[in-house]
Protein backbone atom coordinates (compact mmCIF):
# COMPACT_ATOMS: atom_id res chain seq x y z
CA UNK A 1 0.00 0.00 0.00
CA UNK A 2 1.44 3.40 -0.58
CA UNK A 3 0.06 6.71 0.39
CA UNK A 4 2.07 9.04 -1.15
CA UNK A 5 1.50 12.97 -1.27
CA UNK A 6 1.06 14.94 -4.56
CA UNK A 7 -0.07 18.70 -5.66
CA UNK A 8 -2.68 19.74 -6.75
CA UNK A 9 -3.41 20.10 -10.79
CA UNK A 10 -3.39 23.81 -12.34
CA UNK A 11 -6.48 25.61 -11.18
CA UNK A 12 -7.12 29.20 -12.58
CA UNK A 13 -6.93 32.11 -10.66
CA UNK A 14 -5.32 35.19 -10.17
CA UNK A 15 -1.97 35.24 -7.76
CA UNK A 16 -3.09 36.96 -4.24
CA UNK A 17 -0.57 38.23 -2.53
CA UNK A 18 -1.55 39.33 0.98
CA UNK A 19 0.80 41.73 2.28
CA UNK A 20 2.41 42.01 6.24
CA UNK A 21 1.53 44.29 8.22
CA UNK A 22 4.88 46.27 9.50
CA UNK A 23 5.41 48.90 11.64
CA UNK A 24 5.86 52.91 10.18
CA UNK A 25 9.82 54.00 10.22
CA UNK A 26 10.56 56.71 12.39
CA UNK A 27 9.74 57.55 16.38
CA UNK A 28 6.43 56.56 17.96
CA UNK A 29 4.37 57.20 21.21
CA UNK A 30 5.71 54.49 24.08
CA UNK A 31 2.30 53.20 24.09
CA UNK A 32 2.28 52.37 20.34
CA UNK A 33 5.81 50.51 20.86
CA UNK A 34 4.33 48.37 23.67
CA UNK A 35 1.36 47.46 21.20
CA UNK A 36 3.86 45.97 18.68
CA UNK A 37 5.28 44.22 21.44
CA UNK A 38 2.16 42.44 22.48
CA UNK A 39 0.48 41.81 19.35
CA UNK A 40 3.09 41.46 16.74
CA UNK A 41 2.57 41.19 12.62
CA UNK A 42 1.87 37.76 11.99
CA UNK A 43 3.06 35.95 8.33
CA UNK A 44 0.01 35.84 5.59
CA UNK A 45 0.39 32.15 5.73
CA UNK A 46 -1.20 32.07 9.10
CA UNK A 47 -4.42 33.29 7.64
CA UNK A 48 -6.75 33.91 10.69
CA UNK A 49 -5.21 32.28 12.89
CA UNK A 50 -4.08 34.97 15.97
CA UNK A 51 -0.74 34.46 17.48
CA UNK A 52 -0.47 33.20 21.48
CA UNK A 53 1.61 35.04 24.07
CA UNK A 54 5.03 33.93 22.77
CA UNK A 55 7.14 34.69 19.63
CA UNK A 56 8.47 31.68 18.27
CA UNK A 57 11.95 30.04 17.85
CA UNK A 58 13.39 27.21 15.39
CA UNK A 59 16.59 24.96 15.79
CA UNK A 60 17.11 21.87 14.15
CA UNK A 61 19.08 18.58 15.93
CA UNK A 62 20.49 15.36 14.45
CA UNK A 63 19.61 12.61 17.04
CA UNK A 64 23.31 10.64 17.51
CA UNK A 65 23.81 7.51 14.82
CA UNK A 66 22.22 4.40 15.97
CA UNK A 67 22.99 1.20 14.93
CA UNK A 68 19.78 -0.78 13.71
CA UNK A 69 19.70 -4.25 14.82
CA UNK A 70 19.19 -7.61 12.10
CA UNK A 71 15.54 -7.45 12.97
CA UNK A 72 14.86 -3.79 12.66
CA UNK A 73 13.53 -2.12 9.41
CA UNK A 74 15.85 -0.37 7.35
CA UNK A 75 15.83 3.48 7.50
CA UNK A 76 17.85 6.75 8.47
CA UNK A 77 20.15 5.97 11.98
CA UNK A 78 19.86 9.58 12.67
CA UNK A 79 16.96 11.25 11.65
CA UNK A 80 16.77 14.75 11.87
CA UNK A 81 14.43 17.03 14.83
CA UNK A 82 13.19 19.90 14.03
CA UNK A 83 12.54 21.87 17.22
CA UNK A 84 9.93 24.66 17.97
CA UNK A 85 9.68 26.48 20.78
CA UNK A 86 8.20 29.90 22.99
CA UNK A 87 10.45 32.38 22.88
CA UNK A 88 9.67 35.72 24.73
CA UNK A 89 8.01 38.43 22.93
CA UNK A 90 10.30 40.52 21.19
CA UNK A 91 13.32 38.52 22.04
CA UNK A 92 13.33 36.47 18.94
CA UNK A 93 15.99 38.47 17.43
CA UNK A 94 17.11 38.20 13.68
CA UNK A 95 14.89 38.05 10.29
CA UNK A 96 11.95 35.85 9.94
CA UNK A 97 12.86 32.60 7.81
CA UNK A 98 10.86 32.25 4.50
CA UNK A 99 8.49 29.39 3.98
CA UNK A 100 11.43 28.06 1.07
CA UNK A 101 13.93 27.69 4.50
CA UNK A 102 11.58 25.28 5.84
CA UNK A 103 11.32 23.07 2.35
CA UNK A 104 14.99 23.46 2.54
CA UNK A 105 15.28 20.99 5.21
CA UNK A 106 14.55 18.21 3.33
CA UNK A 107 17.47 17.99 1.61
CA UNK A 108 19.71 18.55 5.01
CA UNK A 109 18.15 15.30 7.04
CA UNK A 110 21.53 13.19 6.20
CA UNK A 111 24.10 15.92 7.27
CA UNK A 112 24.84 15.88 11.02
CA UNK A 113 25.80 19.50 10.25
CA UNK A 114 23.46 21.76 8.61
CA UNK A 115 26.44 23.86 7.35
CA UNK A 116 27.91 21.00 5.10
CA UNK A 117 24.57 20.75 3.66
CA UNK A 118 23.68 24.06 2.12
CA UNK A 119 23.84 22.90 -1.57
CA UNK A 120 21.48 20.17 -0.60
CA UNK A 121 19.18 22.32 0.76
CA UNK A 122 19.26 24.66 -2.43
CA UNK A 123 18.78 21.51 -4.44
CA UNK A 124 15.77 20.50 -2.62
CA UNK A 125 14.51 23.99 -3.07
CA UNK A 126 14.81 23.65 -6.46
CA UNK A 127 13.23 20.30 -6.76
CA UNK A 128 10.31 21.41 -4.83
CA UNK A 129 9.83 24.34 -6.95
CA UNK A 130 10.12 22.33 -9.94
CA UNK A 131 7.54 20.05 -8.65
CA UNK A 132 5.21 22.71 -8.18
CA UNK A 133 5.39 23.93 -11.51
CA UNK A 134 5.03 20.49 -13.15
CA UNK A 135 2.01 19.85 -11.33
CA UNK A 136 0.37 23.26 -13.49
CA UNK A 137 1.19 25.89 -10.62
CA UNK A 138 1.58 28.96 -12.10
CA UNK A 139 5.60 30.16 -11.04
CA UNK A 140 4.28 33.83 -9.52
CA UNK A 141 2.17 31.53 -6.78
CA UNK A 142 4.94 29.02 -6.56
CA UNK A 143 7.42 32.34 -5.78
CA UNK A 144 4.87 33.61 -3.50
CA UNK A 145 4.59 30.85 -0.96
CA UNK A 146 8.11 29.79 -1.09
CA UNK A 147 8.82 33.24 -0.72
CA UNK A 148 6.62 33.84 2.38
CA UNK A 149 7.45 35.02 5.68
CA UNK A 150 6.91 32.63 8.50
CA UNK A 151 7.07 33.20 11.82
CA UNK A 152 9.74 31.60 13.61
CA UNK A 153 13.40 33.13 13.95
CA UNK A 154 16.47 30.23 13.92
CA UNK A 155 18.05 29.37 17.27
CA UNK A 156 16.24 32.23 18.95
CA UNK A 157 16.58 31.73 23.10
CA UNK A 158 13.99 29.92 24.39
CA UNK A 159 11.49 31.74 26.83
CA UNK A 160 12.11 30.98 30.42
CA UNK A 161 9.81 27.87 32.02
CA UNK A 162 8.97 24.42 31.04
CA UNK A 163 6.62 23.79 28.24
CA UNK A 164 4.37 20.89 26.96
CA UNK A 165 5.96 19.00 24.41
CA UNK A 166 3.96 18.17 20.97
CA UNK A 167 5.34 15.11 18.70
CA UNK A 168 4.66 15.00 15.03
CA UNK A 169 4.64 12.56 13.00
CA UNK A 170 4.84 13.52 9.47
CA UNK A 171 2.86 11.82 6.89
CA UNK A 172 4.01 9.37 4.20
CA UNK A 173 7.38 10.91 2.03
CA UNK A 174 6.59 14.21 3.81
CA UNK A 175 8.98 16.68 5.85
CA UNK A 176 9.40 19.01 8.20
CA UNK A 177 8.18 21.86 6.36
CA UNK A 178 4.80 19.94 6.15
CA UNK A 179 3.13 20.49 9.32
CA UNK A 180 5.93 23.82 10.23
CA UNK A 181 2.93 25.77 10.07
CA UNK A 182 0.54 24.41 12.81
CA UNK A 183 3.81 23.84 14.82
CA UNK A 184 4.76 27.66 14.68
CA UNK A 185 1.26 28.21 16.04
CA UNK A 186 1.56 25.57 18.65
CA UNK A 187 4.78 27.44 19.79
CA UNK A 188 3.70 30.58 20.22
CA UNK A 189 0.89 28.99 22.35
CA UNK A 190 3.09 27.71 24.74
CA UNK A 191 4.40 24.51 23.36
CA UNK A 192 7.76 22.74 22.22
CA UNK A 193 6.82 20.78 19.28
CA UNK A 194 9.22 18.71 17.68
CA UNK A 195 8.78 16.20 14.45
CA UNK A 196 11.06 14.21 12.63
CA UNK A 197 11.02 13.00 8.85
CA UNK A 198 9.18 10.24 7.88
CA UNK A 199 10.77 7.49 8.28
CA UNK A 200 10.10 6.75 3.86
CA UNK A 201 12.39 9.99 2.60
CA UNK A 202 14.97 7.66 3.66
CA UNK A 203 13.53 4.23 1.63
CA UNK A 204 14.51 3.85 -1.89
CA UNK A 205 11.17 4.49 -4.60
CA UNK A 206 8.66 2.43 -4.58
CA UNK A 207 5.57 1.39 -2.65
CA UNK A 208 5.58 0.88 1.14
CA UNK A 209 3.90 -2.89 1.40
CA UNK A 210 4.41 -3.91 5.25
CA UNK A 211 2.15 -0.48 6.88
CA UNK A 212 2.66 -1.99 10.85
CA UNK A 213 6.25 -2.13 9.88
CA UNK A 214 6.54 1.21 8.65
CA UNK A 215 4.55 2.86 11.34
CA UNK A 216 6.92 1.35 14.00
CA UNK A 217 9.80 2.47 12.75
CA UNK A 218 8.21 5.69 12.62
CA UNK A 219 7.19 5.51 16.19
CA UNK A 220 10.81 4.44 17.06
CA UNK A 221 12.18 7.66 15.55
CA UNK A 222 9.73 9.47 18.00
CA UNK A 223 10.83 7.78 20.61
CA UNK A 224 14.55 9.18 20.40
CA UNK A 225 13.24 11.98 20.02
CA UNK A 226 11.90 12.46 22.99
CA UNK A 227 14.84 10.77 24.63
CA UNK A 228 16.49 13.82 23.72
CA UNK A 229 14.65 15.83 24.16
CA UNK A 230 14.31 15.01 28.12
CA UNK A 231 17.48 16.97 28.44
CA UNK A 232 16.34 20.44 27.28
CA UNK A 233 15.47 22.77 29.67
CA UNK A 234 12.61 24.07 28.24
CA UNK A 235 10.28 20.93 28.09
CA UNK A 236 8.39 19.15 30.09
CA UNK A 237 8.71 15.42 29.24
CA UNK A 238 5.65 14.40 31.80
CA UNK A 239 3.25 16.06 29.60
CA UNK A 240 3.61 14.87 26.02
CA UNK A 241 0.64 14.61 23.27
CA UNK A 242 1.45 13.26 19.65
CA UNK A 243 -0.15 14.41 16.49
CA UNK A 244 -0.11 12.65 13.32
CA UNK A 245 -1.34 13.73 9.23
CA UNK A 246 -1.84 10.29 7.04
CA UNK A 247 0.52 7.77 7.90
CA UNK A 248 2.08 9.35 10.49
CA UNK A 249 -1.15 8.61 12.57
CA UNK A 250 -0.18 5.28 12.50
CA UNK A 251 3.55 5.69 14.11
CA UNK A 252 1.49 8.46 16.71
CA UNK A 253 -0.72 5.82 17.45
CA UNK A 254 1.90 3.15 18.61
CA UNK A 255 3.87 5.76 19.98
CA UNK A 256 1.22 6.08 22.37
CA UNK A 257 0.42 2.52 23.09
CA UNK A 258 3.99 2.75 24.28
CA UNK A 259 4.88 6.01 26.27
CA UNK A 260 2.84 8.21 28.44
CA UNK A 261 0.89 10.35 26.09
CA UNK A 262 -1.81 12.96 27.44
CA UNK A 263 -3.75 13.75 23.87
CA UNK A 264 -3.41 12.15 20.68
CA UNK A 265 -4.73 14.16 17.63
CA UNK A 266 -5.24 12.76 14.16
CA UNK A 267 -5.77 15.10 11.33
CA UNK A 268 -7.21 13.00 8.58
CA UNK A 269 -5.40 10.13 9.75
CA UNK A 270 -4.61 6.22 8.96
CA UNK A 271 -6.70 5.11 11.63
CA UNK A 272 -9.77 5.97 10.33
CA UNK A 273 -10.04 5.70 6.52
CA UNK A 274 -10.21 2.43 4.25
CA UNK A 275 -6.83 2.60 2.88
CA UNK A 276 -5.29 -0.13 4.59
CA UNK A 277 -7.47 -0.74 7.24
CA UNK A 278 -6.25 -3.70 8.55
CA UNK A 279 -2.57 -2.72 9.17
CA UNK A 280 -2.63 -3.81 13.08
CA UNK A 281 -3.32 -7.43 12.27
CA UNK A 282 0.29 -7.99 12.87
CA UNK A 283 -0.01 -6.66 16.64
CA UNK A 284 -1.57 -10.08 18.72
CA UNK A 285 -1.25 -8.42 21.53
CA UNK A 286 -3.07 -5.51 21.56
CA UNK A 287 -6.55 -5.08 22.62
CA UNK A 288 -8.67 -1.92 21.87
CA UNK A 289 -10.57 -1.54 25.06
CA UNK A 290 -7.06 -0.84 26.55
CA UNK A 291 -6.57 2.35 24.84
CA UNK A 292 -7.10 4.97 26.96
CA UNK A 293 -5.41 8.56 25.18
CA UNK A 294 -7.98 11.12 24.51
CA UNK A 295 -8.07 10.95 20.58
CA UNK A 296 -9.64 14.10 18.45
CA UNK A 297 -9.76 12.79 14.67
CA UNK A 298 -9.84 15.82 12.24
CA UNK A 299 -11.45 14.49 8.53
CA UNK A 300 -12.47 15.37 5.10
CA UNK A 301 -15.87 13.91 3.55
CA UNK A 302 -14.99 14.29 -0.50
CA UNK A 303 -11.59 12.83 -0.82
CA UNK A 304 -11.55 10.17 -3.62
CA UNK A 305 -8.41 8.61 -2.82
CA UNK A 306 -8.87 8.87 1.62
CA UNK A 307 -12.28 7.82 2.32
CA UNK A 308 -12.82 7.69 6.27
CA UNK A 309 -13.52 4.43 8.06
CA UNK A 310 -14.15 5.16 11.61
CA UNK A 311 -14.48 1.31 12.70
CA UNK A 312 -11.16 1.33 14.35
CA UNK A 313 -11.84 4.61 16.01
CA UNK A 314 -14.95 3.49 17.34
CA UNK A 315 -13.51 0.18 18.73
CA UNK A 316 -11.32 2.14 20.89
CA UNK A 317 -14.00 2.22 23.90
CA UNK A 318 -11.51 2.85 26.45
CA UNK A 319 -11.06 6.24 25.35
CA UNK A 320 -12.72 9.35 25.21
CA UNK A 321 -12.67 10.34 21.31
CA UNK A 322 -13.94 13.27 19.56
CA UNK A 323 -14.48 12.73 15.65
CA UNK A 324 -15.02 16.24 13.99
CA UNK A 325 -15.85 16.75 9.76
CA UNK A 326 -13.79 19.58 8.49
CA UNK A 327 -15.86 20.81 5.39
CA UNK A 328 -13.67 22.63 2.25
CA UNK A 329 -10.54 20.63 2.55
CA UNK A 330 -8.61 17.96 0.69
CA UNK A 331 -6.01 15.18 2.37
CA UNK A 332 -3.40 17.27 1.54
CA UNK A 333 -4.59 20.57 3.39
CA UNK A 334 -4.01 19.36 6.26
CA UNK A 335 -0.78 20.29 5.84
CA UNK A 336 0.76 24.10 5.15
CA UNK A 337 -0.75 23.03 1.47
CA UNK A 338 -4.28 24.13 2.86
CA UNK A 339 -2.86 27.37 4.83
CA UNK A 340 -0.62 27.87 1.20
CA UNK A 341 -4.35 28.95 -0.56
CA UNK A 342 -4.41 32.18 1.58
CA UNK A 343 -1.81 34.01 -0.93
CA UNK A 344 -1.10 31.67 -3.51
CA UNK A 345 -5.10 30.44 -4.43
CA UNK A 346 -4.24 28.06 -7.33
CA UNK A 347 -3.22 25.82 -5.05
CA UNK A 348 -6.95 25.24 -4.13
CA UNK A 349 -9.85 24.31 -5.93
CA UNK A 350 -10.85 26.90 -8.12
CA UNK A 351 -13.20 29.61 -6.20
CA UNK A 352 -12.10 27.48 -2.97
CA UNK A 353 -8.84 30.01 -1.76
CA UNK A 354 -10.22 31.28 0.90
CA UNK A 355 -12.57 28.51 2.31
CA UNK A 356 -9.56 26.19 2.20
CA UNK A 357 -7.21 28.57 4.01
CA UNK A 358 -10.16 29.29 6.71
CA UNK A 359 -10.89 25.77 6.94
CA UNK A 360 -6.82 24.91 7.74
CA UNK A 361 -7.29 27.68 10.55
CA UNK A 362 -10.05 25.94 11.92
CA UNK A 363 -8.40 22.59 12.17
CA UNK A 364 -4.98 24.11 13.85
CA UNK A 365 -7.48 26.05 16.37
CA UNK A 366 -9.19 22.76 17.14
CA UNK A 367 -6.05 20.87 17.30
CA UNK A 368 -4.83 23.89 20.06
CA UNK A 369 -7.95 23.69 21.96
CA UNK A 370 -7.77 20.17 22.59
CA UNK A 371 -4.27 19.83 23.36
CA UNK A 372 -4.84 22.82 25.79
CA UNK A 373 -7.71 20.54 27.08
CA UNK A 374 -5.27 17.76 28.40
CA UNK A 375 -2.36 19.38 28.68
CA UNK A 376 -2.91 22.94 30.20
CA UNK A 377 -5.40 21.26 32.33
CA UNK A 378 -8.27 23.59 30.79
CA UNK A 379 -11.07 20.66 29.83
CA UNK A 380 -13.58 23.32 29.66
CA UNK A 381 -12.49 25.10 26.86
CA UNK A 382 -13.00 21.58 24.66
CA UNK A 383 -16.53 21.72 25.40
CA UNK A 384 -17.39 25.40 24.27
CA UNK A 385 -15.07 25.06 20.64
CA UNK A 386 -17.22 21.67 19.95
CA UNK A 387 -20.11 23.85 20.75
CA UNK A 388 -18.87 26.56 18.05
CA UNK A 389 -18.78 24.32 14.89
CA UNK A 390 -21.13 23.36 12.64
CA UNK A 391 -24.38 21.40 13.60
CA UNK A 392 -23.68 18.05 12.78
CA UNK A 393 -20.14 18.51 12.57
CA UNK A 394 -18.93 16.93 15.73
CA UNK A 395 -18.96 13.23 17.33
CA UNK A 396 -18.10 12.77 20.81
CA UNK A 397 -17.42 9.40 21.92
CA UNK A 398 -17.40 9.04 25.76
CA UNK A 399 -15.48 6.13 27.21
CA UNK A 400 -17.53 3.00 27.85
CA UNK A 401 -18.18 2.17 31.81
CA UNK A 402 -15.57 -0.25 33.10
Amino acid sequence: MRERAGVPGKIGGVVLLVGLLVGCAGNRPAEAEALAVSKPAMPALWGSLTPGPFDVGVRVIMLPAQALSPREEAGPPSPQVTLWYPVARGQRGGSRLRYRDYVALSGLESHARLAEGAAAGEKAVSEYNQLLLQNGVPALAVAAWLGSEVAAGLDAPAAPGRFPLVLVAQGLFHSAHHQALLAEYLASQGYAVATTPSFARALPPGPVEDVLAGARLQARHLERALAMLRSESMVDPARVAVVGHSFGARAAFLFSLRRPVAAFVSLDGGIANQQGKDWLKGLSDFRPADFHVPLLHLYQPGDEVVAPDFEFVRSLRGADRWLIRMEGLRHLDFTSLGAAAAIAPELAPSGRAAPTAEAWASTVRVTGVFLDAHLQGRPEVLTSAAAGLPPGAVEHLKPAAP
